[in-house]
C-alpha cells in the first residue's frame, strides 16, 4: 500500500508559461497624477496600464524592443 504512485503535480515538460523577454516584463511603477485623469481612467473599458502605456507609445512615437 505505501508504493502507491502519485500521478499529480510536479514538473512536466512543456508545462507553464513560456519566459517573456527581459524588456518586455512590466514593472510596477509608483506616479502622481491629477484625480481628473485618475477618475477618466477608471471611467474607461481599458487597463489602466494599457491606456497609459499606449498614450506614451503614440506620443513619443516609439515602439517596443
Amino acid at each position: 500500500m505505501g508504493d502507491k504512485l502519485e500521478l499529480r503535480g510536479g514538473k512536466r515538460a512543456g508545462a507553464g508559461r513560456p519566459p517573456i523577454d527581459k524588456n518586455l516584463r512590466k514593472m510596477p511603477v509608483t506616479i502622481k497624477i491629477p484625480k481628473w485623469i485618475i477618475d477618466w481612467l477608471n471611467e474607461q473599458p481599458e487597463t489602466k496600464v494599457r491606456l497609459i502605456e499606449n498614450a506614451i507609445i503614440k506620443h513619443y512615437n516609439i515602439s517596443p524592443p
